[in-house]
């Protein structure tokens, strides 16, 4: 297993690191169970999310290894447009990869973009990410 975080810039104009965060959680989420298929009890949201408790800003915790099922009715086309800073020529080879896997699992750590910041949890951690252990 390979915890990664994955701290998200407030790139978008008019959405917060939070908002843009959750929201492409949920386009992961959507590779697997297309919104087209889920139910109002469903989850919304593939991994955690954690809050830097100083900056404010949010990142989503993931395991690279983690199989990522591609339903064969995901659609792309949301996410790649909360990737803005990343390079067409990379969007354009991860519609190929995904189409390519439709029906089969990959390792979410395949489906990162070069562009995003990724960090152990020994680097989140002294960066400020997760709070000091309580002493019991």
């Amino acid at each position: 297993m390979a915890t990664v975080y994955l701290p998200v810039e407030a790139t978008i104009p008019g959405m917060t690191s939070g908002e843009r965060a959750t929201a492409i959680n949920a386009e992961v989420w959507a590779l697997l169970r297309p919104t087209s298929l889920q139910l109002p009890q469903d989850t919304k949201l593939l991994y955690i999310q954690i809050t830097h408790p100083e900056t404010g800003q949010v990142a989503i915790v993931g395991d690279t290894t983690e199989e990522i099922y591609i339903n064969p009715l995901a659609d792309l086309t949301e996410l790649l447009l909360l990737l803005p800073e990343v390079p067409q020529a990379e969007k354009d080879g991860l519609v190929m990869f995904i189409d390519a896997n439709r029906g089969s699992s990959v390792p979410f750590g395949q489906l990162i973009p070069s562009t995003s910041t990724q960090l152990t949890q020994v680097e989140a951690e002294a960066l400020g990410w997760l709070p000091d252990p309580i002493d019991p």
